[in-house]
């Protein structure tokens, strides 16, 4: 990894203007090596490298001047100069005196001298600058008189001489003394190499694994290793991000050794109860506070500090305001906790555990619950779990107490009791949050214990039931489990009620129509007149939502019953919930009004209760509203954003895929929208049936059909047409008849055309489906126009037009408009393709407004094929440097990189036409070749 490539080319540059002296000064594990190193390399010129190491030489006294003198000897200096120098040393060291170093340091300096005349003498040298590179490592730990004969060295530079001295800060001057600096007549210059940034770590880590980490583990191993580069480089070698969290990976896996000796190194230095306070310190997650430290180990707070004074003069540790300390960096507190004895470990945490109960303060529950686990009381670090799970929920927190309880639950050594008791709450939050593969696995886990009790069993079992429903949209796995909850309830009647009403919801499960309601009548007869309300809520809410789902009338009064609010978090969380599901269903009955007024009393609520799995629902079907009504302004990055913000879940995806691949066909984007529609919650097969499957299925039918692939378009409404069948609730599929319809039709299959209109038809007869009723309309004049009946078809295209412009659908109402148009102009009367001209002109303007940019143009070119002119106020005749709408169109195309060919096929252009497009585009862009291009932002 190129740590500072930037410093090594200053470093580089400095030391080829000789005579130079570098300091280098950074704390261990900072890259001074590693700097050095690349330095020399980089310094192929120099006529001699001479390195020598201040750390882990003899005591006594030149030690490190005879370091330097053999290594200049070894390197080519003149033997009978370095002799001079070596007897100057034993005169020193037999008899100290000022005038006998100074004979030390001449003799030294002479031998410099000497090497570079030598050097330079050489005709192969010549130019060779600098003559002498002197690398000197850790000068810190060089005896005090080296030290001296270094700092006359400096002090007096050598005309072809570059000294690079290295050191570890201690607070102090550099270890060569003061004001060195202002003694050399061209300056010593100093660097301190910082810890790296973010970005580099991120940056070292795609390096290391070949691709780029997620964002939040880059911050956690920088957060972790505080950038030091040694330490960066041995996480990133023991971990990588599919271990997980760096902090327990690290403790499962193993500290690096060489943490672990940076570690030991640096605790050796310490005294006996400074070392003592710094262990117990290692164990306390966060920073530490000297009165709870103090209490732990029985001192007074005064000596507590001054223990933990000495630990950051050793650079273990760093103040961090308040009375507070933590490690510098936190890892090493994580290598000196790794590195004490278990039974000491245990006995700690236990003490730890005592004194923060003591403090009596919920913010230490979390605390508690860690420590106590840690001294191996499990019963006690399930009590404070509970308590602690309990505030988080009363602050809105969720997550935090899911992660805690399947902290603790994934604990062999809880008991059997406890560990029930945990999971009934776990399964409780886990239905709100977004988080379920931990939990679906607890919750198994838990479930082959047969010892169980069978009411125990039961409620486990409900939540793992709706855990994979809903989050894990596995609708077939879910209804197994919930069917056995049900009977395992039997004797709880409440929770049995929810289990037989969630059963009754219809896009669970490949099941028909007639089951999903067997099991409503059940729920409506099992549920009790009181109970845990939340329970009870959540019953009445499924059954409005079925209701609402199959376009049954009585579901408004369903709707209606429900209470605007409740008066606890979990009831709230339930009817959040069901006005998701009634906005849902609202959306594909085509009642817009009412789905933005379910939305908004569901955001209301969500606002109270913070359920993230409700909210994160209820923001997918506020994107399916908008594509709907035609809101389609910042829609695709509204639904981006939406999958960036944790749609873990299928289900809770789908939505976001399916609107992103409906605005990209109507945008000419192909590839783009088969990848989108290839998400697993818009996949057959993933156990559950919706609207949003049966849309999944009109887009795959359609995307086939521009392709010109109408086996496979025929294929999927075959396919997508028999599971509807097979599910029996047809007011879904309003979109997708319309597309199965449009296929068949194609591969002249008129009358299995109509013998699916009919089907549809039946059913929604008595269903409140004014969506469906507009298609159905539609899709009788598709099958009237291939019946050669263009007078009848028209009229039924612009009946369907009206019902869906007074539906709010303006998508939808453009295709219905331009499929009237196309039958009018099928007419030999000059009114009727009058009448064409001026459908096809409203439906391109919609087309236009709506931002579907390959409609738009198909039914421009079709307008103006027949004479006619678009409808809309002109646009401006000159765009300056700007880009005209146009441009914009093609700059898109371009960036997605499609040739001037499928340009001119996606706009229905001439080629010359595009290629003139293209030019001014490059040009506006300031762009020499296509790939440069990049999609425009929107104005």
């Amino acid at each position: 990894m190129n740590l500072d490539e930037a410093l090594v080319s200053e470093l580089s540059a400095l030391v080829s203007r000789p005579p130079a002296v570098v300091l280098v000064g950074a704390g261990p594990g900072m890259g001074k090596s590693w700097l050095v190193r690349r330095v020399v390399a980089a310094s192929q010129r120099a006529g001699m490298t001479v390195s020598a190491g201040c750390r882990g030489l003899p005591d006594g006294q030149y030690v490190v001047v005879r370091e330097l003198v053999d290594a200049l000897v070894e390197a080519g200096c003149d033997r009978e100069r370095a002799g001079g120098a070596l007897r100057a040393l034993e005169s020193a060291e037999r008899s100290w005196s000022g005038e006998n170093e100074y004979r030390v340091c001449r003799a030294v300096r002479g031998l410099l001298v000497g090497a570079v005349r030598r050097i330079r003498s050489a005709a192969a040298r010549q130019g060779c600058e600098p003559a002498v590179l002197v690398v000197l490592e850790d000068v810190e730990c060089a005896d005090a008189p080296s030290r001296r004969v270094m700092r006359y060295v400096v002090e007096r530079p050598t005309d072809g001489v570059a000294l690079i001295l290295t050191y570890t800060p201690d607070g102090g001057p550099s270890p060569l003394g003061a004001r060195l600096g202002s003694a050399v007549s061209g300056g010593v210059h100093e660097f301190r190499p910082a810890p790296l940034p973010q970005s580099q770590v991120a940056a070292w880590a795609a390096e290391v694994a070949g691709a780029p980490p997620p964002q939040r583990w880059a911050e956690s191993v920088h957060q972790l290793t505080g950038g030091v580069p040694l330490f960066v480089g041995e996480v990133l070698a023991r971990l990588t991000p599919e271990d997980g969290d760096v902090r327990q990976a690290l403790s499962r896996k193993g500290m690096p050794e060489v943490i672990a000796a940076a570690a030991v190194e640096r605790l050796a230095r310490l005294p006996v109860r400074a070392r003592r306070l710094t262990a117990v310190a290692a164990l306390i997650r966060g920073p530490v506070a000297v009165s709870l430290l103090a209490q732990v180990c029985a001192l007074p707070v005064g000596a507590a500090e001054a223990g933990l004074s000495r630990a950051v003069d050793a650079g273990v540790m760093s103040p961090a305001g308040g009375g507070l300390f933590t490690f510098a960096p936190p890892v090493l507190g994580l290598a000196v906790g790794a590195g004490l004895p278990a039974v000491d470990r245990r006995r700690w945490h236990g003490a730890i555990a005592r004194a923060l109960e003591s403090q009596e303060s919920d913010a230490a529950l979390h605390e508690l619950v860690f420590h106590t686990r840690a001294a191996g009381d499990v019963t006690a670090s399930a009590r404070f779990a509970e308590r602690a799970a309990e505030r988080a929920v009363r602050a809105g927190d969720t997550a935090e107490a899911i992660e805690l309880l399947q902290g603790l639950l994934a604990d062999p050594a809880l008991p059997r009791r406890s560990r029930a008791a945990l999971a009934g709450r776990l399964g409780r939050l886990a239905l709100t949050s977004l988080a379920y593969v931990e939990t679906v696995a607890l919750l198994r886990a838990i479930l082959t214990d047969e010892r169980l009790p069978e009411g125990v069993r039961g409620e486990l079992r409900l939540h793992l039931g709706l855990l994979l429903s809903n989050q894990a949209g596995d609708g077939d796995t879910g209804r197994v489990e919930l069917i056995r909850a049900a009977r395992e309830l039997r004797r709880r009647p409440a929770p049995a009620a929810r289990a037989m009403s969630a059963l009754a919801l219809p896009y669970w499960g490949s099941c028909a129509l007639r089951e999903h309601l067997w099991w409503l009548e059940q729920a409506e007869r099992t549920v009790p007149g009181r109970g845990d309300p939340a329970l009870l809520t959540a019953v009445v809410v499924n059954r409005a939502s079925v209701l609402m789902e199959i376009g049954d009338p009585r579901a408004w009064e369903a709707a209606a019953a429900l209470p605007r609010d409740g008066a606890t978090p979990s009831e709230r969380q339930q009817l959040v919930r069901g006005y998701v599901n009634l906005a849902d269903a609202a959306i594909c009955l085509g009642h817009h009004a009412a789905a933005t007024d379910f939305l908004a009393r569901a955001d209301d609520l969500a606002g109270c209760a913070g359920p993230t799995y409700a909210r994160h629902l209820a923001a997918a079907t506020g994107l399916r509203l908008a594509w709907a009504t035609g809101r389609w302004a910042g829609l695709a990055a509204d639904a981006h954003q939406h999958l960036g913000e944790g749609a873990r879940s299928p289900f809770g995806a789908a939505d976001a895929f399916l609107v992103l691949a409906q605005l990209a066909l109507t945008q000419g984007e192909w590839d783009e929208a088969e990848e989108f529609l290839r998400a697993p919650g818009l996949q057959p097969g993933s156990g559950w049936t919706g609207p949003e499957f049966t849309v999944g299925a009109a887009t795959r039918i359609r995307l086939a059909l521009v392709r010109g692939q109408l086996p496979v378009a025929l294929a999927e409404a075959t396919r997508a047409t028999a599971l509807i069948r097979g599910k029996g609730v047809w007011a879904w599929a309003g979109e997708l008849v319309d597309a199965a319809v449009e296929a068949m039709l194609r591969g002249g299959g008129l009358r299995r055309a109509g013998q699916l209109l009919d089907e549809f038809a039946r059913d929604i007869a008595t269903r409140d489906c004014p969506f469906g009723q507009a298609m159905l309309a539609h899709c009788r004049g598709a099958t009237a126009t291939a019946a050669g009946r263009h007078d009848e078809a028209a009229g039924l295209h612009a009946e369907a037009a009206t019902r869906l412009a007074a539906l709010s659908r303006p998508y939808e109402q453009a295709r219905a408009l331009e499929a009237a148009a196309r039958c009018r102009l099928a007419a030999p009367v000059d009114p009727a393709r009058t009448t064409a001209a001026r459908q096809l002109a409203d439906a391109a303007q919609l087309f236009t407004t709506l931002g579907a940019t390959w409609e738009a143009a198909r039914c421009t070119r079709l307008l103006r094929d027949h004479g006619g002119t678009p409808s809309g106020r002109p646009g401006r005749r000159g765009y300056g440097d700007r880009l005209s709408p146009r441009e914009r169109e093609v700059c898109r195309l371009i960036a997605l990189g499609r040739t001037n060919r499928q340009i001119a096929d996606l706009l229905f252009l001439s080629p010359r036409t595009v290629e003139r497009h293209v030019a001014g585009v490059m040009r506006k862009l300031g762009c020499t070749a296509r790939d440069q291009v990049r999609l425009p932002a929107v104005d």
